[in-house]
């Protein structure tokens, strides 16, 4: 018997009661395939859109990342603008602060940081100048050597900033000798050692004998003798101008140019006319020839011990002090300082001084000569004009001269000298209260 399955008409599913027919299912697959072409256009459109959204991200970003490196241009260009002059050489405006700057005017010239184009891509930046929140409320006066750099970096309509603060450090000697004028070491037993034991001077440079500098010489004139890295010709370096004025305010004892001398009490103020105590037996003032400190005056006694002393005149001594007992002092002079005798003196380091003050030793406005230096001691020597050293000392510090080559001959010529079996110990560690010639960034950030 033939078995009657409607194989024509439909579709079966067989269970354990048999064949069952199911529904009629024409045009499923056009549906099917109607559905998944719309997902896949939702798909393909939804992606046109991200990718369409990406494109222009990616063009913001660029762009964005494009004013930001023409904004650091900018501060590289102030950063330049201050380090260095027209011609490259150092210092350039830093060398008088930042004061003038923040007035603005012809000292920050919109020709250079107001809309400077930069390349040909049409990017241009913008530099200002303010005075950081130092307190002390006038924003055209800077008082810790710090300011801010402001600069907007502009390309097809977008901005980006960026900040930074700069400061002017403090000097750090990279020479145990440093001078703008001729250098001449002599004697088979002086020695330049440390880390930094070099001499560098900006002019020219001379040895005698066998001295030994560890670190080797440079000049930028001629350069004769055996410890010459060259035959001279090495680039300049900043040699820094200490003024002696900046530093009668931290003095104990102030000695006048009319023989009268004033006193810095702990408070600040000041007492005037304490000539006549006993402390000050030891000093005497001419009209000619300055201050000076008797022989063998008594340490402690006539002559005041651990002072920071300041001298409006020349200053003259002879021999003082001993090993035992050396004269403790910080000594700033506006005129010479000059010691013909035995100098068993230190440097005093008032611990109510910032580091930087207490390395201060022996600074004078025009010559320093001290023929016998015979006391181990720390600290800078430094003048305006030359210095000649001698004697059996170490000296753990600097000598920093300046050549300004005044009317005063209490050095002969326009020569620095150490001599005499001195010793200087430097390992570039000194600092000074006196700027350096360069600008530093301190902070940086976008904003």
């Amino acid at each position: 018997m033939a078995r009657d399955d409607h194989s024509q008409n439909g579709y079966y599913k067989k269970n354990v009661l048999g064949f069952v027919p199911l529904p009629n299912q024409k045009g499923i697959a056009l549906i099917a395939g109607l559905v998944f072409l719309t997902v896949l256009s939702l798909l393909i459109i939804t992606t046109i859109r991200w990718a369409s959204d990406d494109i222009t991200r990616t063009k913001n970003y660029v762009e964005t990342r494009q004013a930001t490196y023409i904004a650091e241009a900018g501060i590289q260009m102030a950063l330049n603008y201050f380090n260095y002059d027209s011609s490259g050489n150092s210092p350039g405006e830093v060398d008088n602060g930042f004061d003038d700057e923040l007035v603005g005017g012809s000292d920050w010239p919109t020709g250079t940081f107001s809309n400077i184009a930069l390349g040909s891509g049409g990017g241009t930046y913008t530099v200002t100048i303010d005075d950081n929140a130092e307190g002390d409320g006038d924003n055209d006066v800077d008082t810790d050597n710090s300011v801010i750099l402001t600069s907007t970096g502009t390309i097809s309509g977008v901005t980006a900033t960026i900040e930074a603060v700069i400061y002017r450090p403090l000097f750090t000697s990279q020479f145990a000798i440093l001078s703008e004028g001729d250098v001449k070491v002599a004697g088979s037993s002086t020695t330049i050692t440390g880390t930094n034991g070099s001499v560098h001077t900006n002019s020219d440079f001379t040895q005698t004998g066998t001295p030994t500098i560890s670190e080797g010489s440079s000049s930028s004139g001629t350069c004769s003798g055996s410890t010459c890295g060259s035959a001279g010709g090495a680039s300049t370096e900043f040699v820094p101008t200490f003024e002696p004025s900046d530093f009668e305010q931290y003095a104990d004892y102030i000695f006048n140019d009319d023989g009268t001398i004033d006193q810095r009490n702990a408070d600040g103020s000041i007492t005037t006319g304490v000539e006549a105590n006993s402390i000050f037996d030891g000093f005497s003032h001419h009209n000619t020839q300055g201050w000076s400190v008797g022989g063998n005056s008594a340490i402690g006694t006539e002559v005041p011990n651990q002072a920071f002393l300041y001298f409006k005149d020349d200053f003259r001594a002879n021999s003082i002090g001993s090993s035992g007992t050396p004269w403790e002092i910080t000594l700033v002079v506006e005129e010479s300082i000059s010691w013909t005798g035995n100098a068993y003196i230190s440097n005093w380091k008032d611990s109510a001084l910032t580091p930087d003050l207490q390395n201060l030793f022996l600074i004078a406005e025009n010559d320093i000569k001290i023929n016998s230096l015979d006391q181990d001691t720390q600290g800078i020597i430094a003048c305006k004009d030359q210095a000649s050293l001698s004697g059996g000392a170490n000296i753990e510090g600097a000598l920093i001269t300046k050549n300004l080559t005044t009317s005063d001959n209490t050095v002969n010529g326009t020569e620095t000298d150490g001599s005499g079996g001195l010793t200087i110990t430097y390992n570039g560690d000194v600092v000074t209260p006196v700027l350096s010639n360069k600008v530093s960034i301190l902070s940086w950030q976008e904003t």
